[in-house]
């Protein structure tokens, strides 16, 4: 049976799971959150609603790095990260031992901001977007101009090396958001499973990882591959 993982439900999850609440058909829902007053505060939202759910109070990365273990999640089930971290850098770092490398500089991406763990945040808008955005293939909801390039395209043509004088461009990886409801965005867990065998096995060397839809997205720097 497939399943929706909500990981985090703060202030972004509840939005998620009000998505959830309104469907006259949900899948099977999997609340993850640390904070016990968030899984109770979301609970009641499903319930209310008459949603099935079952809860973990695991910590966010713990739960999704165990749950890549399982043969049949990673063929079926769906994550709807919503934690204020980078999630599956954190479980690509956690799985390959391989550290965060802090930026030595910015790189060439639209209104950046830095986070508490080296990750950087890039949007191709400068203001903020609608709770209620579909995101269209070609063009911003909110402005009706087209968009071109993505930023997935920037981030997949991306350049960057460690330190001025590198001679090492940095290969960037991404892990594509999937728009599920207006303003929602997760990914199948193959997809994540996949790009972390293929790190994992054939790129020790350093490189760019990014989780992002068409608009915003989020990048860390993976170390290089221990050689013990």
């Amino acid at each position: 049976m497939q399943r929706v993982h909500i990981i985090g439900c703060g202030k972004f999850g509840y939005r998620a799971l009000t998505f959830y609440a309104r469907e006259k058909a949900s899948p099977s829902l999997v609340l993850v959150d640390a904070d016990a007053a968030n899984l109770l505060a979301g609970g009641k939202l499903l319930s209310s609603a008459g949603v099935k759910f079952t809860t973990s109070a695991l910590d966010a990365v713990t739960y999704l790095t165990a749950l890549l273990a399982e043969a049949e999640a990673r063929q079926q089930d769906w994550i709807i990260p919503t934690v204020p971290l980078h999630l599956a850098f954190a479980v690509l770092s956690r799985i390959t031992r391989r550290p965060a490398l802090a930026w030595t500089t910015l790189p060439p991406l639209p209104n950046l901001f830095t986070g508490e763990r080296d990750e950087l945040y890039s949007s191709l808008a400068d203001f903020l977007c609608p709770a209620d955005c579909p995101q269209p293939r070609t063009h911003c909801f909110h402005t009706g101009k087209k968009r071109n390039p993505s930023l997935l395209n920037l981030l997949a043509r991306l350049e960057y090396r460690l330190g001025v004088d590198s001679e090492l461009k940095l290969p960037s990886f991404i892990l594509p958001s999937t728009q599920i409801g207006p303003g929602l965005g997760g990914f199948p867990l193959r997809r994540l499973a996949r790009l972390i065998t293929f790190i994992n096995e054939r790129r020790p060397e350093p490189l760019l990882f990014s989780t992002a839809c068409r608009c915003h997205g989020v990048t860390n720097i993976l170390g290089r591959q221990s050689a013990v």
